[in-house]
């Protein structure tokens, strides 16, 4: 065995006692669970949302740039629907350049940077229409893109419509579509964007795992019945899945309409305040959260437990020790918040997480 090999299963040795620890409490939650699932609250009766008038709510930090860039689109796309930005204390004059230059848009001004979750969760409290559509400050859209996302909610059980998202890069234009999909492997679970085809641009609305939350449109009832965004992935990304999870698990369902187009530029506002290597590692403790927080079946978790050590390897020879290390300790100080977040919601769940699987394959 040589030196490198062994440093990374030195690594792993050490996170033993933490993978210990986790699952102990895991298995303690689930336990604790299976009486709240025999009890099951049943949801509010479902009704189909008007569709009639729409808000359109963008969430800002210190993105005056991005604005000034890419709202005068979303004023044409938007066709006299109500535009909200919520403001998450900026300090670079984007309150001031919206009011004089866009006054018809209107601004809910926090006090500070409250992050992705409870910035939008701060705005829905002052929209009143049926449907909300969400728009990263770094997206353009099309003129027509709003009414393909509307279109599906003439179901009653669905609860939210991803647009279809280009990037500036061509060659990352696989890396985020909409079309959303993941799957179970090796205890974890994976996620990317499937490449858009030509029959589903030509076909009706698909389900995807989950509707990314920097260009959908979802049903403002279902999203306050849940809770909204969850704080536990504070300050940003998996927070979309976790949500759209949540729904299809209570059997509302999440689709993704390739009509609605919008073109992203990717991390415009994380990614140069933050670092990539913060991105990158909150990303990865979220994935771990998002498993604690969520995986029911009972032998899915325990693949996930079991296979804890592996997982940590893999992402150790691939990432490094530090960023691994980084990662999953950060995500353990925040098991007993997701621990509470299971317990809170185990007793309204319909489908389970392989249905969700199958159903958005």
């Amino acid at each position: 065995m040589n030196l490198q090999r062994l440093r990374v299963f030195a690594f792993v040795a050490c996170l033993l006692p933490a993978d210990a620890f986790v699952s102990i409490c895991l298995l303690m939650a689930h336990a604790a669970s299976l009486p709240l699932s025999l009890f099951r609250r049943l949801a509010s009766p479902v009704r189909t949302p008007n569709a009639a008038s729409v808000t359109i709510q963008i969430l800002n930090w210190d993105g005056k740039h991005l604005l000034e860039e890419f709202l005068p689109s979303v004023l044409i796309g938007a066709k006299g629907h109500e535009i909200l930005i919520v403001d998450n204390g900026s300090t670079d004059g984007s309150v001031e350049f919206v009011k004089s230059g866009f006054p018809q848009v209107r601004i809910l001004e926090l006090d500070r940077n409250y992050g992705f979750s409870v910035g939008n969760n701060r705005g829905i409290e002052h929209v009143k229409t049926d449907l909300v559509v969400f728009l990263n400050n770094d997206m353009s859209v099309d003129p027509d893109f709003l009414q393909p996302l509307l279109v599906p909610f003439a179901d009653p059980a669905v609860f939210a419509v991803a647009s279809q998202i280009t990037v500036p890069d061509p060659a990352k234009s696989k890396q985020e579509t909409g079309k959303t999909r993941a799957r179970f492997e090796s205890g974890l679970f994976y996620l990317w964007h499937d490449p858009v085809t030509l029959q589903d641009e030509h076909g009706a609305a698909l389900p995807v795992f989950w509707a990314g939350g920097g260009a959908c449109a979802l049903d403002r009832r279902k999203f306050e019945a849940l809770g909204g965004f969850d704080s536990l992935y504070h300050p940003f990304y998996v927070e979309d899945t976790d949500l759209s999870y949540q729904a299809w698990k209570r059997g509302w369902r999440s689709l993704f309409a390739p009509g609605s187009r919008v073109m992203h530029k990717h991390r415009a506002t994380s990614g140069p305040r933050f670092g990539e290597l913060f991105v990158n590692n909150t990303t990865r403790r979220n994935h771990y959260l998002f498993a604690w927080k969520n995986l029911t079946d009972f032998g899915m978790l325990m693949e996930h437990l079991v296979m804890l050590p592996a997982i940590h390897r893999r992402a150790i020879t691939q990432y490094g020790a530090a960023f691994e290390l980084r990662a999953y300790l950060r995500a353990c100080l925040r098991l007993p918040l997701a621990i509470r977040r299971r317990l809170a919601n185990a007793g309204s769940y319909v489908l389970s997480d392989r249905d969700v699987l199958g159903l958005t394959q």
